[in-house]
């Protein structure tokens, strides 16, 4: 197994860092230099890459990337700023119709690689219906309908996909709709919440769609098959329709208080 660590010694001051925010005791000191003591055991989380004083540590699974400081101690955002951001996010269903552009999309998922996973698989796999949207949304109708005597806003979709008669109840006006897989969906899910958060940030808005994302359970073959470029074997974890937004809320909306148990 070749490794994944490259560590250049005339960097390296032995310092230990390294060794000691590696969970899988991959990486032990000789001769006053680190050393990946056991390839089988990383994982490539980076904790070594980052952690390193003199940047001394390459990853073989990212060629490209330098070790670059940044700064260790101050705050980038503070609290205040975070929850003014987050006060502020309400589910947009109402746009301009301007699409969100390649540089804008790329701006968000840059977001979303920065995300966290389970056990550092790294796996979330992004889709962005816009060009086949039409298709897929009678692919959606397809699938869900077998449900729509148990879902009222099943049944209505279904009719707006046949008759083109009232307001789309799974994208409203959204015209692009982002969708996240991976093998655990809970991978997923945390990633697109970078992409909802820097959407805010950026004056987009959006929504989640519970209903889109029931496809996956409805018919996960059906589902993949019209997707086409994601391994079947990941999931759908969430579906985000995305935006310029056309109106703007002036105040927060009122939500109660969060339930919190303590053991």
């Amino acid at each position: 197994m070749g490794r994944h660590i490259n560590i250049d010694e005339q960097l390296c001051t032995g310092c230990g860092l390294c060794r000691s925010v590696c969970i899988r005791g991959g990486i032990s000191i000789k001769d006053g230099k680190a050393l990946e003591s056991d390839s089988g055991a990383c994982f490539d989380c980076g904790q070594c890459f980052a952690v390193c004083p003199s940047g001394a540590i390459t990853m073989s699974r990212f060629p490209g990337s330098v070790p670059e400081r940044m700064a260790v101690h101050g705050i980038v955002a503070d609290p205040d700023g975070i929850m003014g951001l987050l006060s502020r996010r309400r589910s947009c269903r109402l746009f301009t119709g301007e699409p969100v552009s390649d540089g804008e999309l790329e701006l968000l998922f840059e977001a979303a690689r920065l995300s966290p996973t389970a056990q550092n698989v790294m796996d979330v796999e992004f889709v962005v219906i816009d060009e086949r949207l039409d298709g897929f949304r009678r692919m959606l109708a397809d699938v869900l309908e077998p449900l729509s005597g148990e879902y009222p806003r099943i049944a209505q979709y279904v009719e707006h996909v046949r008759t083109g008669e009232g307001p789309d109840p799974f994208m409203w006006e959204g015209r692009q709709v982002i969708l996240a897989f991976s093998g655990d969906p809970a991978n997923a899910c945390i990633a697109m919440s970078r992409v909802e958060i820097m959407a805010q940030a950026m004056g987009l808005g959006g929504f989640y769609s519970m209903w889109i994302r029931m496809a996956d359970d409805a018919d996960h073959r059906e589902l993949m098959s019209f997707i086409g470029c994601v391994d079947p074997g990941k999931r759908l974890g969430c579906a985000f329709v995305i935006g310029h937004p056309r109106i703007r809320y002036r105040r927060m909306a009122p939500r109660p208080e969060p339930t919190v148990h303590r053991l």
